[in-house]
């Protein structure tokens, strides 16, 4: 049996990745990932690639990963987890939306609104809070399948009730306008975060103001940071008010 060339067995896997490679830089732009796949093999392989030796969306959404974090984690960032959290949701400053349903302007400009919505209803809940700010990061990655893509990407910065605000987001806007099915209704509604998960509907629908006067990211993550420190050591000015 004749040995292939060095390296030619390796060669599908190049082209995967290459492959990978231009489509991530569309879908990051907006593009759908199957669309951004199929148009990035023939720009690569000018001409037809076959179906198996295509990137799936997983591979896809790992190539955007990189380009946003080119050592393939957060890890390498100092500070806490919620420093991460913010090299995310900075990136969302690049997404661009539609003008007509989005006066706002770019991604980061709705997710600060949302932000702030919340914090005016819910100050002292620092996983909604997350939620609200983060629900957007996908956006950034797959827009074919933003709530996955984030929770992703978002990893153990999060915890898992911010997950589940984050993948319920759409079923909680369906619910809001009536068209959720009636077994996805009764799931939403007996679950315990149901009505925060209405409330970060609604702030989604509402964070879209052209002009709002919405906190810096720098101001989010700081409130986000001084709740999880309330929650670790206890509110200083209560500890100082209680009898000793």
């Amino acid at each position: 049996m004749m040995k292939p060339p060095d390296g030619a067995d390796g060669a599908p896997d190049r082209m995967r990745r290459r492959i990978a490679q231009q489509a991530a830089r569309a879908v990051s732009t907006g593009s759908d990932t199957r669309r951004a796949v199929f148009r990035a093999a023939r720009r690569v392989a000018r001409g037809w690639v076959p179906t198996d030796e295509l990137p799936d969306a997983a591979q896809v959404r790992a190539e955007v990963h990189r380009g946003l974090d080119p050592s393939g984690s957060l890890r390498h960032l100092g500070g806490d987890r919620f420093d991460r959290i913010a090299a995310l949701v900075r990136v969302l400053e690049t997404v661009r939306q539609d003008p007509d349903r989005h006066p706002e302007g770019d991604v980061l400009e709705h997710s600060l609104q949302v932000f702030d919505l919340v914090h005016r209803e819910r100050p002292f809940d620092e996983e909604l809070l997350t939620a609200a700010l983060v629900h957007d990061v996908g956006l950034a990655i797959d827009r074919s399948a933003a709530s996955s893509a984030a929770c992703e990407a978002l990893g153990e910065l999060v915890t898992p009730r911010t997950h589940w605000l984050i993948e319920s987001l759409d079923a909680a806007q369906a619910h809001a306008l009536g068209t959720l099915g009636i077994r996805a209704r009764r799931r939403l509604e007996v679950h315990p975060d149901f009505l925060d998960a209405l409330l970060l509907a609604e702030a989604d629908r509402r964070g879209r103001v052209r002009g709002y006067d919405a906190p810096s990211l720098e101001q989010a993550i700081a409130i986000l940071r001084d709740l999880e420190h309330e929650a670790e050591f206890g509110n200083p000015d209560q500890r100082a008010a209680e009898p000793g």
